[in-house]
């Protein structure tokens, strides 16, 4: 097919783990372009280093060659390279097409396929930590001086496809949208690469953390030598005119929404000659005084066409809407995005008949399976009676909500009926159990509807999944405990999804009056998240501390206590269980899964995970969960392993131990007949803790 000159190419950039179905900016903004007439191409190049990697295995085992050897882990992310090449196939199978994934099914090739695009981009400029925005942008300008292929095979990949996309669709603007901090730095260096491949074209900045952070962002050398606009707002209507202004149909300053940086006017096309060096774009920046004026309830549907939306890291079909912009509460003090909410007008809510329309085009478009509503915080009022009207069009779908744990959800029939119209999935915030802490944040909840809207969702057949956040101000230890006993006493009911200790990010009511919430932040530059927790530090805001409060290091141990405390139920897919009846008290003999691997005896266990040392492991047989990353430890007194990797039971106690093993899908039970020359016994272990 004859490509054609794009109007847009709209990028998202790595490294983030939302690969569970396309990001909801560029089709939003695709869908909105495209019905005012404009050719509009976009790319999720998160997802599509995970497709090429797929397509070309044999990189994996390059940069696992490339990486320095130090023992254990070097054993460790062999044997991952070797599970990912022996199960390709499937990998393909499940994650580009959806069909059958062979004996590792649907969940077991969806971790895997992460842990294969994890290892691929370990230690390499798409996972850097930075101490501060200077860092980060010194750090994207000298990688921007390199040969790609000097960076490592990831980024030499990345740069390949970056310079296919556009010579083939010869954009004249590209927009990058930066969701996540961890993309931040990439989003920066694909600009840089743009900038050099296409001089001509446009490039712009946009998302939650230009909206965050713009004003730090056009102070930084290297965005102003590359970047001719940051889009501080939604940038539907912003990319609409700034295409009218490009075109001379529309005046310059008629572009709302935008930052322009030195040197660039909303109808200013670069050439090379136009570039300017960093120190001479030191002029100051220009700020779009026209305000935008186009509202949610005005916006389509997404459109996902371009995207390959049946190939994502989900065991289903899978796709997204948002139900608004912003967040009808709005107040809790640690949240960047609900707290844009509180200027009046801020927040923006679809319609009835929008949310029903939204639902019915993408499933029609797509075929999903299952819709997330991908809100911060929706209004479940308002989507119980669009998905209502969205069966009465006779479309019945899953879906997913996010919620706080709102007094709405107290009310049984409520639940219900959220469960009548496809309620499938809901995922809330759970900062504790102590009301004075919640006050203080001004969740607007109360503690003492918790068990009962637990109760209530579960038995409407709602998976409820928690984000568990800590260092929640100055939460004493009996505080702690009680929330703890909460989640304890739940753990059958619940999932969780994330741990993550509470973060002061621009923007956030917490970062702009620090002392009335009993804080001290430092607001020096200095970035600080969650990096022992979340994925790339997850959050990332201002450095804070808790003056007659805990520590920080006190306070991740408290989550780190309820990781190994609270045990999640079926609904969580952190700690898998066997299907069917319930578990065998003993097992004789079991033969692991060819994804769960031996260590091998010269291998220092201390290296893994905080299992035991060699030579404390003297004496037990230490077992590797790969695609659940865990490891059991089987004493060889009650366990031992035969040349063909069964594990036979010596004692009641091994029995025992290979019966917990099988429950936690890390083998299969032997009959007598299958391993008739060994004993009638078998093994399993303890879990010693998961992988980092």
């Amino acid at each position: 097919m004859e490509s054609r000159d794009a109007d847009v190419l709209l990028l998202f950039p790595p490294q983030t783990e939302a690969r569970f179905f396309p990001y909801l900016s560029l089709p939003y903004l695709t869908g909105h372009l495209r019905r005012h007439g404009r050719r509009v191409h976009q790319a999720d190049l998160n997802i599509a280093l995970l497709h090429d990697l797929l397509g070309h295995p044999e990189l994996l085992g390059d940069v696992v060659r490339e990486q320095p050897d130090d023992g254990a882990g070097t054993w460790y992310r062999g044997a991952m390279a070797d599970v990912v090449a022996r199960y390709v196939a499937e990998l393909r199978a499940h994650v580009l097409r959806k069909e059958p994934a062979g004996e590792l099914g649907p969940a077991r090739a969806v971790r895997l396929a992460h842990h294969a695009i994890e290892l691929l981009v370990r230690d390499t400029f798409l996972v850097r930590a930075w101490r501060d925005l200077a860092q980060l942008d010194d750090a994207v300008r000298r990688s921007a001086r390199l040969p790609p292929a000097a960076s490592g095979i990831p980024l030499e990949r990345l740069h390949l496809m970056v310079e296919a996309l556009l010579v083939r669709h010869r954009p004249r603007v590209v927009g990058l949208s930066v969701a996540f901090f961890s993309q931040l730095a990439p989003a920066l260096l694909i600009a840089a690469w743009i900038r050099r491949l296409r001089p001509d074209a446009k490039i712009c900045l946009g998302g939650q953390q230009v909206m965050l952070r713009h004003e730090e962002l056009a102070r930084l050398p290297g965005v102003r030598a590359t970047v001719d606009a940051l889009c501080w707002t939604a940038g539907e209507q912003p990319l609409e005119r700034w295409l009218d202004a490009l075109d001379g149909n529309a005046p310059a300053d008629a572009v709302p929404g935008m930052i322009w940086l030195p040197h660039a006017t909303p109808a200013h096309r670069a050439t090379p000659a136009h570039r300017a060096t960093p120190t001479q774009r030191s002029e100051p920046v220009q700020r779009s005084a026209q305000p935008v004026t186009l509202r949610f309830h005005d916006l389509g549907p997404p459109d996902f066409a371009g995207l390959p939306v049946r190939s994502y890291l989900n065991e289903t079909m899978e796709v997204a809407i948002i139900s608004c912009v912003g967040c009808y509460w709005g107040r809790c003090a640690f949240c960047s995005y609900g707290n844009r909410s509180l200027a009046p007008g801020a927040y923006q809510q679809g319609t009835v008949r929008q949310i029903a329309d939204a639902v019915e085009t993408v499933v029609r478009d797509t075929g999903a399976a299952f819709v997330s509503i991908s809100d911060e915080n929706t209004n479940l009022r308002l989507i119980v009676k669009a998905m209502r009207e969205v069966r009465e069009r006779g479309v019945n779908v899953g879906f997913g909500v996010r919620s706080r744990l709102d007094a709405t959800l107290a009310d049984p029939e409520f639940c219900r009926s959220l469960a009548e119209v496809g309620c499938e999935l809901m995922s809330v915030g759970y900062e504790g159990t102590s009301q004075r802490l919640l006050d203080l944040m001004d969740r607007g909840v109360r503690a003492a509807d918790y068990q009962r809207i637990v109760e209530n969702v579960a038995a409407a057949g709602i998976v409820l999944r928690f984000s568990v956040m800590g260092y929640v101000f100055d939460e004493t230890p009996a505080e702690f405990e009680e929330s703890l006993r909460f989640l304890a006493a739940n753990q059958e009911r619940i999932g969780i999804d994330a741990l993550e200790l509470m973060v002061s990010e621009p923007g956030s009511r917490l970062a702009r009056d620090p002392d009335g919430f009993g804080l001290s932040l430092d607001t020096s530059g200095a970035l600080a998240g969650n990096p022992e927790l979340s994925y790339l530090s997850g959050r990332v805001g201002h450095p804070l501390t808790v003056p007659g409060g805990p520590t920080r290091a006190e306070a991740l141990d408290r989550l780190v206590r309820v990781f190994h405390t609270v045990k999640p139920g079926k609904v969580s897919a952190i700690l898998p269980r066997r299907p069917g009846a319930g578990p065998r008290a003993t097992v004789a003999a079991v033969r692991p899964y060819p994804w769960v691997r031996p260590v091998p005896a010269g291998v220092d266990a201390a290296g893994l995970a905080g299992a035991k040392g060699e030579a404390e492991a003297y004496g037990r047989i230490l077992v590797a969960d790969l695609v659940w990353e865990r490891f059991y430890a089987l004493p060889r007194r009650d366990v031992e392993q035969r040349a063909d990797g069964v594990l036979v039971a010596r004692t009641p106690q091994g029995r025992r131990l290979l019966a917990r093993l099988v429950e936690a899908t890390a083998g299969t039970e032997q009959t007598d007949e299958e391993y008739r020359e060994a004993p009638p016994v078998v093994a399993g272990g303890e879990p010693v803790r998961r992988p980092t």
